[in-house]
């Protein structure tokens, strides 16, 4: 598997160490191809290219945030499909990992998503848009908090969620005042405080929910092993 990293963000870091670590346990090779911050889209787009074309790499993942304005949808419908591990590109054949390590953690503690009431918090291609289609698609009724939604119309929906679901990477976002009792609380956001790796939401929120996933542990490590799952997947 081909791990492609432009620029050096610390919790891009973790991640792609992670994905290292996992590799070596399951025996499967994880080549990291690091690029710097300086490199110009036409010479990413080369680089892809010769990945995807490369027999001996069976998946291959792009590290983002991408940095130095490059069109990062771009790059990512470069990769064939066959080889999409992230299921970020066009016509992907597997679920997104955030995905697949959400419906895991759900499915595990017997939650039932039919008519209930989901927000999201964000509009991300890793987390809030794919999460956003799966909700809807296995019936939840979803509702999206982005940077244009009123304060008081986040409170009513906050009021009123039975699930949320949060990827947005700034700490604190939500507090215990913020939710109510009994709210099933996915935490998949993640930024660096003081060198630590936090959630969006504060942990003292854990108090007040029925479920909830903490940062570190939670759906980081999950959705990296979902990675790997779509890439045997691919290759059976």
């Amino acid at each position: 598997m081909a791990v492609v990293w432009v620029g050096e963000d610390p919790v891009s870091e973790r991640y792609v160490e992670r994905k290292k670590k996992l590799g070596l346990d399951l025996g499967i090779e994880v080549v990291v191809y690091e690029y710097p911050s300086t490199i110009l889209e036409g010479d990413l787009i080369e680089e892809i290219n010769r990945l995807v074309a490369d027999d001996k790499i069976n998946g291959i993942i792009v590290q983002l945030p991408l940095v130095g304005g490059i069109d990062e949808q771009k790059i990512l419908d470069l990769i064939s499909p066959e080889k999409d591990v992230d299921a970020l590109g066009q016509e992907p054949k597997v679920l997104p990992p955030t995905v697949g390590a959400i419906k895991y953690i759900l499915e595990k503690n017997n939650v039932s998503l039919a008519g209930k009431n989901v927000v999201i918090l964000g509009k991300g291609k890793l987390v809030g848009r794919p999460v956003a289609i799966w909700l809807t698609q296995a019936g939840a009724n979803v509702a999206v908090i982005d940077s244009r939604t009123s304060d008081s119309e986040s409170v009513n929906l906050f009021k009123t969620a039975d699930i949320i679901v949060s990827g947005v990477g700034k700490s604190d976002l939500i507090t215990p005042d913020k939710i109510k009792e009994g709210v099933i609380l996915i935490d998949a956001g993640t930024s660096e405080s003081s060198g630590q790796l936090v959630g969006d939401a504060n942990p003292a929120c854990a108090d007040k929910c029925s479920l909830f996933t903490p940062v570190p542990g939670g759906v980081g490590p999950l959705t990296v092993v979902m990675l790997f799952k779509n890439l045997l997947e691919l290759n059976k």
